[in-house]
């Protein structure tokens, strides 16, 4: 999701480049390759239980899915793993909507969904502000849309925190959706079933 690489194995190559220097074992290389070891891990977590609703005559209001409420929402794994490790991070997050209206009738009119991501607590409030973003991609509200927003774009994202708190807003980027108000959906109904899952890292077993 969102990086070719997961951070073992980044941190893997990492050590395997300073366990030598011209083709030579470096001092204390044994030490550090064994440092940490099975001490972090990645894991997808899943929560099954959202939706997209409108009211009538209105469209899809602005809701975002945040790297943080992976704890507060929370994942289905969630309890499992805060458990078993001191402290955690949120790589990615990948959203996944059904159309549950995807023919258009004398009841259930379509729009188009504006979908995007921000950082921090710097949430857009209107469909319009959605579509401004550089990253914002649209689709008409009667076909499915499958998303992932990734750590890169927030620095602090990469910060460790507690398994026992949420992340700080400073530190999170997430996922925002909206539709525009032209068309208006004309029947007040859910348009769209939602899962979502957060690639978090876990480390410091205990």
């Amino acid at each position: 999701m969102g990086e070719s690489k997961t951070a073992i194995e980044a941190m893997k190559g990492r050590t395997q480049r300073s366990t030598k220097r011209n083709g030579k074992p470096r001092t204390g290389a044994t030490a550090r390759s064994i440092e940490g070891a099975g001490d972090q891990i990645v894991k997808r977590m899943t929560y099954p239980g959202e939706v997209l609703a409108t009211g009538a005559g209105t469209g899809i209001a602005v809701t975002s899915f945040s790297s943080g409420v992976v704890q507060s929402l929370p994942a289905t794994e969630w309890a499992s793993f805060a458990a078993r490790y001191q402290q955690y991070r949120v790589r990615a997050i990948r959203v996944r909507g059904k159309a549950i209206n995807p023919v258009q009738d004398a009841t259930h009119t379509h729009g188009v969904l504006i979908r995007g991501d921000f950082i921090g607590s710097s949430a857009p409030s209107t469909g319009a502000q959605v579509l401004s973003d550089e990253n914002a991609r649209e689709n008409c509200t009667c076909r499915d849309f499958e998303d992932v927003v990734t750590w890169q774009r927030n620095p602090n994202a990469r910060l460790w925190n507690p398994t026992s708190a949420v992340v700080p807003a400073a530190n999170t980027f997430s996922w925002v959706v909206a539709s525009i108000a032209t068309p208006a959906l004309t029947t007040a109904t859910t348009y769209y079933a939602v899962v979502l899952e957060w690639e978090v890292e876990f480390r410091g077993s205990q």
